[in-house]
């Protein structure tokens, strides 16, 4: 029942220990030899993973999926304590630096104490054989609450020492420029994000269509999220096309999922992927994705994952408290989502192709002069994905609970994907 063209790659390697702290003092005097020697182990094999390829996101994910729950903060406490140590904020790359404001959002007091060890320490952190940013963060972790053992120190150095390389997507910190050159390139030539605006008014339809409790108020402002950011792609598309410009970019960003029903949340990142030209590939052992596709259809399609993901989970919720006695069930959830999934990436697919002709008459050209410039930037895509991925196998579908399989069809048909448009079920 579930045709899935999810490209999977295997990767191995362990995970460590524990969390990270918030206090007034930072007892660096107080250190032990051993301590100090254990962080200044761990930031060298964390600058040497994320030249394997790894990024700061990366390397929280697999925090996050240890058994110890102390694992994430201590995690976000080394990677943040590193971003101040390596300037990373004056000289990273814009998607990295993105990942650390997020780390530093969902931990806190990890992101006072780096804050304060660079205070601190200063102009002495940018020197790796000089301990005093070393010995800092030592103490913050050994004497801060939640506290450390040099033992987890020990143990998650040797995690990160397992982790192998990994496709390199961001240029890694040894690449970085002494200061980030901003440049500043039209949306046309194919370099550039969607317009700060644009995104705003996305996210915020997207949010209130997650925020409501009424189906026909959400199906409203999907619509019009998707119809925004699909025709401000096809313009770009066809701006790119009208002035010359070079070769199509193509960016890739990973996607870190959470459980439960992992499986069936990346058939879904597939299904919207598929929709919008963009390439899937699948670690299944990390449950982390890459998406390979223009900068434009990336966040188009990182945005409708979020929001769909979570329409998806209510209506499954919603189609729990409905089902017969014995329905509310593992098997029953991985069909409704499984189900949902393949109706919507059927339905994204129609709508592609309406707003393809609309946007075609709106620029006042003939839909079959439009189909080849789209086309131009999925080979650009395909070239892309398979240089970074040389060796892959396609998913194999599997057998699920026929009552959720048809529950979540009938759950994505009640979404409508464009202003106007009546649902399919009524």
């Amino acid at each position: 029942m579930t045709a899935n063209r999810t490209y999977i790659r295997s990767l191995h390697g362990g995970f460590g220990s524990s969390g990270s702290g918030r206090g007034a003092r930072v007892f660096d005097d107080e250190v032990s030899p051993p301590a100090a020697a254990a962080v200044h182990t761990l930031l060298g094999e964390l600058s040497a993973a994320y030249e394997r390829g790894w990024q700061p996101a990366d390397v929280l994910h697999l925090a996050r999926r240890s058994k110890e729950p102390a694992d994430a903060p201590l995690a976000a406490a080394l990677v943040l304590h590193e971003a101040e140590r390596t300037r990373a904020h004056d000289r990273a790359p814009h998607d990295w630096l993105d990942q650390l404001r997020s780390i530093a959002e969902q931990y806190p007091a990890a992101s006072d104490l780096a804050q304060r060890i660079s205070d601190r320490v200063g102009d002495a952190m940018d020197d790796m054989s000089d301990d005093a940013g070393v010995r800092a963060l030592a103490a913050g972790l050994l004497f801060e609450d939640p506290y450390h053992s040099v033992y987890q120190l020990t143990d998650l150095s040797l995690a990160w020492t397992d982790l192998p390389g990994w496709t390199v997507l961001t240029p890694p910190p040894s690449t970085w420029p002494r200061v980030r050159v901003e440049v500043t390139r039209p949306v046309a030539s194919g370099n550039t994000e969607a317009d700060a605006k644009v995104l705003n008014r996305i996210r915020g339809l997207l949010a209130k269509a997650e925020a409501t409790d009424f189906a026909e108020e959400a199906e409203i402002f999907t619509a019009k999220a998707q119809e925004l950011m699909t025709r401000y792609a096809i313009n770009a598309a066809l701006l790119h096309t009208q002035n010359g410009s070079g070769n199509t970019a193509v960016h890739s960003r990973r996607i870190h999922l959470e459980n439960p029903y992992v499986k069936e949340k990346v058939h879904l990142l597939t299904e919207i992927g598929d929709s919008n030209r963009v390439r899937t590939v699948w670690f299944s052992s990390l449950a982390i994705a890459t998406v390979v596709g223009t900068p434009l259809d990336l966040q188009q399609v990182d945005m409708l994952f979020t929001s769909l993901l979570v329409q998806a989970t209510r209506a499954m919720q919603f189609a729990d408290a409905q089902s017969r006695s014995g329905s509310r069930t593992t098997s029953f959830r991985k069909g409704f989502l499984a189900g949902f999934a393949s109706r919507i990436g059927q339905r994204l697919r129609d709508a592609d192709s309406r707003a393809t002709v609309d946007a075609a008459d709106e620029a006042s050209i003939p839909v079959d002069d439009l189909l080849p410039i789209l086309a131009t930037k999925s080979e650009a895509v395909d070239a892309e994905f398979d240089r970074l991925f040389p060796r892959t196998r396609k998913a194999r579908g599997r057998a699920v609970d026929a009552h959720g399989w048809y529950a979540g069809q009938a759950a994505a048909d009640d979404a409508t994907l464009a202003p106007g448009e009546r649902a399919l079920r009524r």
